[in-house]
């Protein structure tokens, strides 16, 4: 970007380029329809105060040297009193309020994979340091068109006093209906199941049981592994499971993702459905958080982890078909553990590590081959012995610029 061009300038163009084309709509669709109360509610985000700090950390993330993000100086010169910040800080503040809106599921659809059909921004004055942000996000229109659910949400952001600063407008279509929760009977005859495994004495984790012990797995049956609805509940229940995970010393805790039965249930097609089901909800995810900033998102170093909310994951995949005793189950299952947990552990982890591998030799026969053939844990995921030129299916995208280097700016706005 070029450091000379005017902050004035810089807004302008940013609103003219974030504006995409609108598709038109079916002429067959039916009349709009009033949403719901709770959601036409506002959804609020703030307040943030805008420090130079949280300013400076936020150029930096997104390259942006312009001295006027870091410089009062800089920013008198242009005619504003203080430091000031990116137009993109506003977008990003907008993208966390207009989430919670979506989160209703307006008309009954799920938007986490909606298809954007405009998206506007019109920044009326540059945030400045010393600012108090508040964005306040509304449901404008909801009715149902080409198939789906069709939606204008605006979000206003203001500082406190009430000085507009920005206002987004988006209107977003999505054609995946929400995934109706799961029987009682057969959430509780999953996690029966599950706890009859965990306590087998055949069965190797000696996480897993101490977390059916303490009763710290929290569990979500989710449909028919990789299907988007199903994919859209692993992410929620996931989200879920974060808010309440304290890793220390001595926790032992995860999040267990149940699956009805697959029509195959062969190592391979279970395989090709957990990696369709995983890319799904890091599409989904990578729209509102990064890549866990510890471990690596290419799927073949041996650094990578799976991440969901910037928390690092390790997946244990278990299926009726899989050749490997320690993870047969009689249906599909994703668990996932938490890297930062392992870590919080220390030495406890390594000891328990030990004797897990060695469990699964004297009741199997052999230690799992693959954690002794590969260093990626990508492979492991599965359970499936893989080939060594296998690639992994999965490919990490883009995420919006966040700052790392300190606490979340936007606590308790997340998804």
């Amino acid at each position: 970007m070029d450091t000379e061009l005017a902050p004035e300038a810089e807004a302008e163009a940013a609103t003219e380029a974030s504006a995409s084309a609108s598709a038109e709509t079916d002429s067959d669709s039916d009349s709009d329809s009033d949403a719901d109360a709770d959601a036409q509610a506002p959804a609020l985000v703030g307040p943030v105060e805008m420090t130079g700090d949280l300013i400076a950390e936020f150029a930096d993330a997104i390259g942006d040297p312009h001295p006027a993000y870091r410089c009062a100086e800089a920013a008198r010169e242009l005619g504003y009193p203080d430091v000031i910040a990116p137009p993109t800080f506003a977008v990003r503040l907008a993208a966390r309020a207009e989430a919670a809106v979506v989160a209703r599921h307006p008309l009954g659809y799920d938007y986490t994979s909606a298809v954007h059909l405009s998206q506007e921004y019109r920044h009326i004055r540059p945030i400045r340091r010393g600012d108090v942000l508040m964005a306040r996000a509304r449901l404008v229109r909801a009715r149902r068109a080409m198939g789906g659910g069709l939606i204008s949400v605006e979000v206003a952001i203001e500082t406190q006093d009430g000085t507009a600063v920005t206002v987004s407008t988006a209107q977003m279509l999505s054609t995946h209906p929400v995934a109706e929760p799961a029987a009682a009977d057969t959430e509780e005859r999953a996690y029966g199941a599950l706890a009859d495994l965990i306590g087998q004495d055949s069965f190797v984790c000696l996480g897993a049981r101490a977390a059916l012990k303490r009763n710290t797995i929290s569990h979500r049956h989710c449909g028919e592994l990789g299907r988007a609805d199903a994919a859209g509940r692993t992410l929620e229940g996931l989200h879920d499971f974060l808010e309440s995970l304290e890793p220390g010393e001595r926790s032992y805790a995860s999040f267990v993702a149940t699956f009805d039965s697959l029509p195959d249930t062969s190592e391979r097609a279970f395989e090709d459905a957990m990696w369709r089901h995983l890319q799904d909800m890091h599409d989904r995810d990578s729209r509102h958080h990064p890549w866990s900033t510890q471990y690596a998102s290419d799927p073949s170093s041996p650094r990578f982890a799976f991440s969901v909310g910037g928390h690092p994951f390790f997946v244990v995949g278990l299926h009726p078909g899989t050749s490997r005793p320690s993870r047969r189950f009689t249906m599909p299952a994703l668990v996932f553990n938490s890297h930062l947990q392992f870590n919080a552990m220390g030495r406890t982890f390594f000891k328990m590590r030990k004797k897990i591998r060695q469990r699964d030799h004297d009741l199997n026969g052999s230690m799992n081959p693959s954690l002794a053939t590969y260093r990626s844990e990508a492979r492991h995921y599965s359970g499936r012995m893989t080939e060594p030129e296998w690639g992994c299916p999965f490919t990490a995208r883009p995420t919006a610029p966040e700052t790392t280097q300190g606490p979340d700016p936007f606590p308790g706005s997340g998804p």
